[in-house]
């Protein structure tokens, strides 16, 4: 490869335009592809190609290239052949005429490093550069091809001294200060950096061990940025779910739970009653079954809630003397209305009246805010639970 053209790589002329140049890098990219052509020499053809075509598109490197070349026409540059075997170049001069070309050329043409054409031609082994770019006061490169890699490797660090080149190897590329760049274009032919103005993670004075990070795509960034909003949205989710999981527990499972009392508060109500009820046998709540328990003889030794509550019968005489109480019979809203043992939401439930159901009411307590009325079922109800609040009832245990 050392001694073919790019252009004769390409099988395009060295006044070939740029559009032509391109063109046949298509030709030959669909002719020699790895994927589209199975012979064991694609892939090095495909690497010379590739090669030839990312010095030539670039203007400023075709110029620098085309220093390092004998002029069109002459014999030096048709003396090699093409490398491919169904296209062929022939020397059109004589040796005379090649010779007088070359020294004319040799003699009008010097490098950029003010090196003559002569000598470029008569440099050590070739070496091409694959990635190149000048950044600041860096020239970053990576070595693609050197015909020997030792020798190029060992004049570029004698040539360069440490303070001025660096290695990183995590992405194969040199970096050598911008002072050297006339080392590096006699070391490689294709030597003509891309300047960059616009920052970049290469920025000099960047300890070679911290990896640059890499600019992510538009899509890329637009992708994450779309899996952060639907992560955020699930957490919105959960949390509102758990939110909701504990307003139910908060108004469902925990009133049941102070509601259930505990084993000295199923005993309190026969104590309260008594100590609300003076005189009366508490005690006999238990055994004290309405109606059926309203006999004459159950009577004589009930509570007085209880005999209340069998005045209520049509069915039974009236006492001579009504109670004063008697005036209180209201019935319970329309809603089903719970009568406890005790005067408060903990205590346990004794039964559930239906709406409309007429109760006889004996006295009052207050707790917790609420008013609760004692009733002729033997047990309390909430205030809230009548259609009316009934006046001057005598309040339980005063």
């Amino acid at each position: 490869m050392a001694s073919v053209s790019y252009y004769q790589t390409l099988q395009v002329k060295q006044d070939a335009s740029q559009a032509e140049v391109a063109a046949a890098y298509r030709r030959l990219a669909r002719r020699f592809h790895p994927d589209l052509n199975a012979s064991p020499d694609a892939h090095r053809q495909m690497q010379a190609i590739n090669e030839a075509y990312n010095t030539l598109r670039h203007p400023e490197r075709r110029q620098r290239y085309d220093a390092t070349l004998a002029p069109p026409g002459s014999a030096s540059a048709a003396q090699t052949s093409s490398p491919y075997p169904a296209r062929t170049a022939t020397a059109t001069a004589s040796t005379t005429a090649s010779k007088t070309a070359s020294t004319t050329a040799s003699s009008a043409s010097t490098g950029p490093a003010g090196s003559t054409t002569a000598s470029n031609r008569s440099r050590p082994p070739a070496a091409w550069l694959s990635y190149q770019k000048r950044i600041g006061a860096e020239i970053v490169f990576t070595i693609g091809h050197a015909d020997a890699m030792a020798v190029l490797l060992a004049d570029l660090q004698r040539r360069i001294p440490p303070a001025g080149r660096r290695y990183n190897i995590a992405y194969n590329r040199w970096h050598v200060a911008a002072d050297y760049e006339d080392v590096l274009r006699t070391l490689f032919r294709n030597y003509a950096p891309v300047v960059q103005t616009a920052a970049s993670a290469y920025a000099p004075g960047r300890p070679p061990s911290v990896a640059p990070r890499r600019a992510l795509h538009p899509d890329t960034r637009a992708r994450r940025a779309s899996d952060r909003r639907a992560w955020g949205g699930m957490g919105l989710a959960v949390v509102a779910a758990l939110m909701v999981y504990a307003l139910i527990v908060s108004r469902v499972v925990l009133p049941d739970v102070a509601a259930a009392p505990s084993a000295a508060a199923r005993v309190a109500p026969a104590a309260l009653d008594a100590a609300q009820l003076p005189g009366e046998a508490a005690a006999q709540d238990d055994a004290i079954t309405f109606p059926s328990d309203c006999t004459p003889a159950q009577i004589a030794t009930a509570p007085a809630y209880f005999q209340e509550a069998c005045k209520t019968l049509q069915d039974r005489p009236r006492a001579a003397t009504p109670s004063p109480s008697r005036q209180f019979a209201l019935t319970t809203t329309r809603v089903a209305s719970n009568i406890r043992s005790g005067p408060d939401t903990r205590f346990p439930v004794l039964t559930t009246a239906p709406p409309g159901t007429r109760l006889q009411l004996v006295g009052y307590a207050i707790s917790r805010n609420y008013v609760w009325y004692i009733t002729n079922f033997g047990g309390w109800i909430r205030s809230d639970l009548l259609t009316d609040a009934p006046e001057f009832l005598p309040m339980v245990g005063t």
